[in-house]
């Protein structure tokens, strides 16, 4: 049966798209750990090449002016200030980006927990869902907590 173009069109707004970018919300990640990593590890790359982008600008011009001015911007950065909470958010997403992408290098490059092909059942859940793959998604998870916690403690209250 033939879908009318009214139909087509229905369709193709019910589909996430570049709004799932937007907000991964849309999707339903609440017990799919594995969707979570990969929407995090998509929103933590852009944060982490702007990270670059500014680092980059923000300590060349310091550098250019000597050493005094430098060690000057430096004492500047001592105390909760809005660029520190924005360090401090950046600096997760760093973290959160290379832990995953070590657990990604282990799953896909060496192929730890990938298992043995499965013929698909009709409550289909994919093998990559249960066993080691879910746990490592875990650990990555707690890892990350427990060092940007430790990362806050480092550098806002030593």
């Amino acid at each position: 049966m033939a879908r009318r173009p009214r139909d087509l069109v229905r369709y193709l707004d019910m589909r996430p798209g570049w709004r799932a970018f937007i907000d991964p919300f849309i999707l339903n990640i609440w017990n799919n750990p594995e969707r979570l990593a990969f929407h995090m590890h998509r929103i933590t790359g852009v944060i982490t090449a702007f990270f670059i982008f500014f680092h980059i600008i923000s300590t060349s011009a310091p550098a250019r002016s000597g050493w005094e001015a430098w060690l000057e911007e430096v004492a500047n950065l001592d105390g909760i200030t809005p660029i520190s909470i924005l360090f401090y958010i950046a600096m997760g997403a760093v973290l959160f980006h290379g832990l995953n992408g070590v657990r990604l290098l282990l799953v896909e490059a060496l192929a730890l927990g990938i298992g043995r092909p499965e013929k698909p059942k009709p409550p289909y859940i994919a093998p990559s869902l249960r066993g080691f793959q879910r746990r490592l998604i875990h650990i990555v998870f707690a890892l990350w907590i427990i060092l940007w916690i430790a990362l806050g403690y480092v550098l806002f209250l030593t």
